[in-house]
């Protein structure tokens, strides 16, 4: 028996008065998806805990059964998965290319949603800027879209992970970084939260680099030549979620016995995946998303019989939730049922259907809603009359859980199956 273990990045939200009253998942065309529902059982989780807002990375970490404690920050994990060395006297931090105005205001926290292309281009303008510190050194990566990662290097000497974002969108909080909706526009200067000496230089150094960022990519060509065609510059970089190391744990074959794999779009789901142990099976870039989706499904059959268990993170359904877009976040899931799950449904393997959080698009955020979850088993009883989507509550017989509890539910409900 095989496991097909699907997160539809942000695909959870709230009831919408542009789609009627409902869902994007409520009001979606999703034929597909319904069809794999109605043979399985459903439950709710919160992906780390009640009230939680997760980012992705500590979710998926969460969800994929592992204890949050453990974690060490996105930084790091992002920074591995977009192949960036992390060794010791590093600190790494996730980045977005966004706008700011002369007064360091915020005008745009993904700069237009910058195009990968150029984004590739301000990344040599980035790792020119001479930091002009002793013994520092860094490398920035752009990955897709407005979204990069860079680590800091220190000879001689270490950093720390406790430093406050240069991000208004999230806010530190131990380990891990929670969705901040206070509204502030300006760019934060980024504090110590400790009082070590490695805090302190740690703050100082992001946000010399922060300072040093905005100057450069301000005036070079890239941005002249965006702003002469209307489009926002991608002048600053946001930095958040430092990190010194990465997580150890045990390897997710170890742990369960399973040979595993993983297909996914963004750098800190590989990233995690790789430091699991999983197998990468390999996603060449595709602009056209219905392409992509359906070269995802493509992959995981194809390599369903090679491993027991893949782990598929499709990004989709996220990036219309922060745009407030809930008509588009319809169409994209729609296109993931008949483009994904249309050639998924008769796999020859369980299934299991969850998000990593929701992305309410009347909040252009993530929130601690809980999120559907599905299981596909032998007779589903009363749940195949329950729908995929945010009004399952308790009434599914998989309950309400935290999510570093799913692994472990749904393992046992495979055994008792064979």
């Amino acid at each position: 028996m095989k496991l097909l273990f699907v997160i539809l990045d942000g695909g959870a939200d709230r009831k919408d008065a542009s789609l009627a009253g409902m869902t994007p998942l409520q009001s979606a065309n999703m034929p597909n998806l319904r069809e794999i529902a109605a043979g399985a059982i459903k439950g709710m989780i919160y992906p780390i805990a009640k009230d939680i807002a997760p980012e992705s990375d500590a979710a998926v970490f969460s969800i994929l059964g592992y204890e949050i404690s453990k974690y060490t920050g996105r930084g790091p994990l992002e920074s591995y998965g977009a192949g960036l060395k992390i060794r010791k006297g590093c600190a790494a931090f996730r980045c977005n290319f966004a706008t700011v105005d002369s007064h360091m205001n915020i005008i745009d926290r993904r700069a237009g949603r910058i195009s990968t292309e150029d984004a590739k281009i301000l990344e040599k303008e980035v790792n020119g800027i001479d930091i002009g510190l002793e013994g520092v050194s860094f490398k920035f990566k752009s990955t897709i879209g407005h979204r990069g990662v860079c680590v800091f290097y220190r000879k001689g000497g270490d950093f720390s992970p406790n430093v406050s974002n240069a991000d208004t969108g999230y806010i530190k909080k131990g380990n891990i970084s929670v969705a901040e909706l206070s509204g502030s526009k300006k760019l934060p200067e980024v504090m110590p939260l400790d009082g070590s000496e490695e805090a302190k230089f740690t703050a100082y150094v992001v946000n010399s680099f922060v300072k040093k960022a905005v100057e450069k990519l301000s005036s070079c060509s890239m941005n002249i030549e965006r702003s002469e065609k209307g489009e926002l510059q991608a002048n600053a970089l946001l930095l958040r979620d430092a990190g010194i190391d990465l997580p150890k744990v045990e390897r997710f074959s170890d742990k369960h016995g399973m040979s595993c794999a993983f297909i996914a779009e963004m750098p800190v789901e590989k990233g995690i995946a790789k430091l699991l142990g999983m197998h990468a099976i390999n996603l060449s870039q595709i602009e056209n998303r219905r392409k992509r989706y359906s070269r995802m499904a493509d992959l995981a059959i194809k390599n369903s019989d090679r491993y027991d268990f893949i782990y598929v993170h499709i990004k989709g359904p996220d990036e219309p939730g922060h745009d407030g877009d809930a008509l588009l976040k319809k169409s994209v899931l729609e296109d993931i049922d008949d483009a994904f799950f249309g050639k998924i449904k008769n796999v020859d393997s369980k299934i299991v259907i969850t998000c990593d959080h929701a992305t309410p698009c009347i909040m252009k955020a993530h929130s601690g809603d809980p999120v559907p979850v599905m299981l596909t088993v032998a007779d589903p009883k009363d749940d195949k009359r329950i729908l995929f989507d945010e009004d399952i509550g308790s009434s599914g017989r998989m309950g309400v859980m935290n999510g570093n509890r799913l692994i472990e539910y749904v393992l046992k409900m495979w055994d008792n199956e064979k």
